[in-house]
């Protein structure tokens, strides 16, 4: 699994683009408080939600570009905070990370 988690992980950060980084940064602080609240299942349903719609939104709106890259970020954010949440020995309220 942490092997995934890091492969995963590195894909996604190697796509060029600083919109890759938000999204990755973004999805990984909305799992983290969304978890809180609403348990593992509720937290990546709230996060996965975040991340399609705003493609979704990108997508119909043309305001955005919709890509595959920013979902694969947003996953792999939402991975590496559910392994983070994991490790400890109690859930936090704030999980935050800002990749650059």
């Amino acid at each position: 699994m942490v092997v995934f988690v890091l492969l995963f992980s590195i894909v996604s950060l190697a796509v060029t683009g600083y919109d890759k980084f938000i999204h990755y940064s973004v999805s990984y602080s909305a799992y983290g408080l969304s978890s809180y609240f609403l348990g593992d299942i509720g937290g990546f349903v709230f996060s996965a939600s975040l991340g399609v719609g705003k493609e979704i939104w990108d997508w119909f709106s043309g305001k955005g570009t919709a890509e595959y890259g920013d979902l694969i970020a947003d996953f792999a954010g939402i991975i590496s905070a559910y392994s983070l949440t994991k490790r400890l020995p109690f859930r936090p309220l704030l999980v935050f990370v800002l990749v650059f």
